[in-house]
């Protein structure tokens, strides 16, 4: 395992990508048996859950059991997916090169990390998150994969490899996000052409004015209502849950 922690009773932290990738494939699987009559269920993830869900799908797909003991897998919804990150988020490469080297002397300390707002914490009186700056390992693997894999994926047409068998996918994104460009979410967006079913639905839905935190308590948007998006996304949910993917 990468996981480690920079002290006794610390928080840990995995700089493995691929290893948060296989977490969440073993969950999805252990939720479709431990919840076996389940009609079906689909996977959300925000930001760099988002990017999790998205490298996951193959896994799912190969692992899930196929039977009338299973639920059907309906598909993916990614918030404010990390599949890209605007320039302007990135600090100088003299700094992003300081800060890799320290990434692998302090892993898991914050220096000029992004920060964990309380408020991410879901729900919110829930105290399993930690508020303060990333460890410099997870944030020297979030730099790595929206500068440099995702972007390789979409141009060597990895993403349709990753993507194939999905039966629907939804994106909710904003259009104000400061940290992943809708441009850079819209260019992964239609990397995806090979939906498993016709019945399956491929929905890019962009919120007028939403920054990357809209769906948190601290995010802004200029909707009228505060959880628009919610009402989208289970809208998107209970459309598939409404069809045979058979």
């Amino acid at each position: 395992s990468s996981f480690f922690s920079g002290r006794v009773g610390g928080r840990s932290c995995c700089p493995d990508f691929d290893e948060l990738v296989n977490h969440v494939v073993q969950f999805t699987i252990r939720m479709s048996t431990q919840f076996s009559r389940s009609k079906g269920m689909a996977l959300c993830g925000g930001s760099l859950g988002g990017a999790l869900v998205a490298y996951s799908v193959k896994g799912i797909l190969q692992q899930l059991p196929q039977s009338q003991e299973h639920p059907d897998f309906y598909g993916v919804a990614l918030l404010a997916p990390a599949l890209g990150v605007s320039p302007q988020a990135i600090p100088p490469a003299p700094i992003v090169m300081a800060l890799k080297t320290l990434s692998y002397l302090l892993p898991s300390q914050g220096i000029l990390t992004p920060i964990e707002h309380p408020t991410y914490a879901c729900p919110p009186s829930s105290t399993r998150n930690f508020a303060g700056r990333w460890p410099l390992s997870t944030s020297n693997m979030l730099l790595d994969l929206t500068s440099r894999r995702v972007p390789e994926d979409v141009q060597s047409n990895n993403v349709q490899n990753q993507m194939e068998g999905l039966p629907a996918l939804c994106i909710i994104a904003g259009d104000n996000d400061y940290v992943v460009p809708i441009s850079s979410i819209t260019q992964w967006y239609e990397a995806v052409t090979n939906l498993s079913s016709e019945k399956g639905e491929k929905k890019l839905i962009v919120l007028e004015g939403a920054d990357h935190d809209f769906f948190h308590e601290g995010g802004s948007h200029k909707s009228a209502k505060k959880n628009a998006f919610a009402e989208k996304l289970f809208d998107w949910l209970n459309g598939l849950a409404s069809k045979d993917f058979e």
